[in-house]
């Protein structure tokens, strides 16, 4: 069977009847927090009008499911026996067909793995929630599968599946552990409970709820460990749960309560009335959706749990929780001693105190963790998944190593998130592995034409740029490159953006005409500056929608100079420099050996005339280093060079902790820009000097006729006039960030309505 491909009218069609059948699947339905929340997702998804059927091995919660109306179905998917996967796979395949399934949802591994071969033979859009982390030893990493889109419960887990599994941001939506907050709550009655477990109003209840696996029982263990140190004469210990190691922690039960000669402890096993078993509590211990849902009814809670100890949960260990999904993953080890500790300092509490605990988590619970806003999530991933939104194509110079360039690349990145919703980027590059791991998005080769046209087929946009493409001083070739890729688009119907392109020099007329033709096609082009926009007029360009904006970089969020302050010490500035220089070099045309000399030179006079430490920052350390250690031999004065690869945000702290910047490269002095460093240009090509004067900077020389008093006086004005000239770069970086911020909304209007107004 193959599922009907769904346009977007139909979509829409299917989520305003709300009537989809939705197949939500995982390994059983016994005690446990994923267990809890695909049965508390499906009750919400069933009072929400759609049609949510479950597949498990079954367990407690089955009859719970079946009393809400919903249909659960039993597949063994509770283990990897070669057999019950086979004879899984033929169940899920026929329930499937026979349910006439609009959309696919799997909540554990085994079911994944088995569902993400049949999605590929099937084609039914396939979703998966990332409860836990997987481990990724002896292979295992190669017998998971991920869906479409994912679900993940917190931000680390998010995180790992992009670190591990190399999910694109883009196709992950983070989510919270809902709970009810109705069936959760101070009003539920305990007098079940209580005469169950002969509990008296004058008991102290301690309730601690977990499966009682190996792998999460290690906390039982300990609290029936302390539980003849805590001092509390009418104590009870209500542990609920079952598992593999239930039978070692019943022979831990019984020892203490035969040396206590009375039943302190007591082991309820496994059981759906949790929110029953929550209500006597005086206080609650365990991890996740357990301590979650004891907040919900408004008890105090200890967080501690196989992972970790965060302790007795108040508003100072908010975020914790939150970055741990409040499993404690990352945090120190738990151990009987913190335990005691903290069971003892709750009960020395005053009552206030004790009240003030639990209501400030029954606050947070119906803020910010109901069903309600699970369902939603989860429902915004489904429409994910279902529209299955077109690519957007990313061509430039990436991959290479080239600080500007990956700046440009996260700048325009960062840009479509801001303006679209989980946009589906895919970049080309020359390292699509490395670009995959550092910016979170999708990577192809640059050079296979075969991957190229196949995201085409599935491109709504490209984007061409950012930086200078259209120009042959560096190659025919090059130029060739890019159009070839633009004309590609525009074949197949793909909408094509210039994004804040440098246009120029051409110098061929053969690529003058080449160019012409090709960006009369497009639909839209933003640029850099106004010579860009002149350069481009010349060439007799005038079809597309054109408009001049600003460099994409300009856009990102303001360095650190303290942060690039820290980092320069790492390579031997010294922290009493009283100035720093920053020096951005690179080969060209004319940087011979009389210009290294004249570079040295002035290097040396900016040190011993006003205190500057020169710190030589490659851009791109194969085209810059060789250069720029060849200079700094030259010179009588001390001098660093960073000679390890920067991230974006780290090169851009970097120069914005200088004092004053010495640039050929165009994103060096960009750099100084947003980090309100005064700075002077040296331009080997153009672009410098059209940067310069759009940034209404005016100390900009041409390196084929410099001379070392030229740049010595501008040194000398830039030191004389250094508070105006910081006042004037403010203004500037101020006026270039909000038309920087025009790309993304352009980019976002035509990727969306097919055009734009300008």
């Amino acid at each position: 069977m193959t599922i009907d491909k769904y346009t977007i009218n139909e979509i829409a069609g299917d989520f305003l009847k709300k009537d989809l059948n939705i197949l939500l699947s995982l390994m059983q339905l016994n005690i446990g927090g994923a267990e809890t929340h695909v049965v508390e997702l499906a009750k919400e998804l069933k009072r929400k009008g759609f049609n949510p059927i479950v597949t498990s091995n079954g367990g407690v919660y089955v009859k719970e499911l079946e009393a809400e109306g919903i249909k659960h179905y039993c597949v063994p998917l509770q283990n990897k026996n070669p057999i019950n996967m086979i004879r899984s796979a033929k169940l899920l395949k026929k329930i499937i067909t026979d349910e006439k399934i609009d959309i696919v949802h799997s909540h554990a591994r085994i079911p994944s793995f088995i569902l993400g071969k049949l999605h590929k033979r099937m084609g039914f859009p396939f979703v998966t929630t990332a409860h836990w982390v997987f481990t990724t030893k002896y292979g295992l990493k190669y017998i998971t599968e991920w869906g479409e889109k994912t679900v993940a419960v917190s931000e680390d887990i998010k995180t790992y599946l992009m670190d591990n599994y190399k999910i694109p941001e883009s196709d992950i939506r983070v989510t919270i552990n809902g709970i009810d907050t109705h069936r959760f709550s101070p009003e539920t009655d305990a007098s079940k409970i209580r005469a169950e477990f002969g509990l008296s109003e004058n008991d102290t209840v301690i309730v601690y709820v977990s499966r009682m696996d190996e792998s999460r029982s290690l906390v039982a263990k300990q609290l029936i460990s302390i539980v003849p140190k805590i001092n509390e004469p009418d104590l009870k210990v209500l542990i609920v749960g079952d598992g593999d190691d239930f039978g070692n922690v019943k022979a831990m039960a019984d020892k203490v309560n035969s040396e206590l000669g009375r039943e302190c402890v007591m082991l309820a096993g496994a059981r759906t009335d949790i929110n029953e078993l929550v209500a006597p509590a005086d206080l609650f211990i365990g991890v996740s959706r357990a301590a979650l849902e004891a907040m919900a009814a408004r008890k105090p809670v200890i967080i501690a749990g196989n992972e970790g100890y965060i302790g007795l949960f108040d508003r100072s260990k908010l975020d914790i929780g939150i970055d741990t999904n409040f499993c404690c993953r990352g945090c120190g080890d738990s151990t009987p001693e913190l335990l005691l500790r903290d069971i003892e300092h709750f009960f020395l509490l005053p009552d206030e105190e004790r009240d003030s605990l639990a209501a400030y988590g029954r606050e947070l619970i119906k803020r910010d963790y109901s069903v309600a806003r699970m369902a939603e999530d989860t429902v915004k991933v489904y429409e994910w998944a279902l529209s299955k939104n077109d690519e957007i194509l990313v061509s430039g110079y990436y991959g290479f190593k080239n600080s500007g360039d990956d700046a440009l690349l996260m700048a325009i990145i960062n840009d479509l998130k801001k303006n679209i919703e989980s946009p589906n980027i895919v970049v080309l590059s020359s390292n699509p592995q490395e670009t995959i791991r550092q910016y979170r998005v999708k990577s192809i080769n640059r050079l296979n034409p075969f991957r190229i046209i196949k995201h085409m087929k599935k491109a709504g946009m490209l984007i061409s740029g950012g930086g200078t493409l259209i120009q042959d001083s560096t190659s025919t070739q090059s130029l060739i490159y890019y159009l070839t890729v633009i004309r590609s688009a525009v074949k197949r119907g793909v909408k094509v953006m210039l994004y804040s392109n440098g246009i120029g020099p051409l110098r061929s007329k053969a690529n003058i005409q080449r160019s012409k033709k090709t960006l009369n096609k497009v639909d839209l082009i933003t640029l850099r500056d106004p010579a860009a926009l002149t350069a481009l007029e010349k060439i007799g360009v005038s079809k597309p929608k054109t408009t001049v904006t600003a460099d994409p970089v300009f856009g990102m969020p303001q360095a650190d100079p303290a942060f690039g302050r820290k980092l320069l010490s790492g390579f031997g500035i010294p922290d009493d420099a009283k100035r720093i220089l920053g020096v951005s070099i690179r080969r060209a045309r004319d940087t011979d050996q009389k210009f290294e000399n004249m570079i040295a030179a002035a290097c040396d006079y900016a040190a011993e005339k006003y205190g500057c430490y020169p710190v030589f920052i490659p851009m791109q350390a194969n085209r810059d280093e060789g250069i720029s250690r060849s200079i700094m031999s030259k010179m009588r004065s001390k001098s660093s060079i960073i000679d390890v690869r920067l991230n974006v945000h780290e090169m851009i702290s970097v120069v914005a902790a200088t004092d004053l910047c010495l640039g050929m490269r165009l994103h060096s002095l960009i750099y100084a820009t947003c980090g309100n460093v005064p700075l002077i240009g040296l331009a080997y090509d153009p672009k410098i000097k059209s940067f310069m004067d759009y940034a209404g900077q005016e100390f900009c020389l041409d390196i084929s006729n410099v001379s070392l008093e030229t740049v010595k006086a501008m040194m000398d004005n830039c030191f004389d006039n250094y508070d105006s000239i910081k006042e004037r770069l403010s203004e500037s970086y101020a006026r270039l960030k909000e038309k920087a911020a025009l790309n993304g909304k352009l980019a976002a209007e035509l990727y969306e309505k097919g055009s734009v107004t300008i």
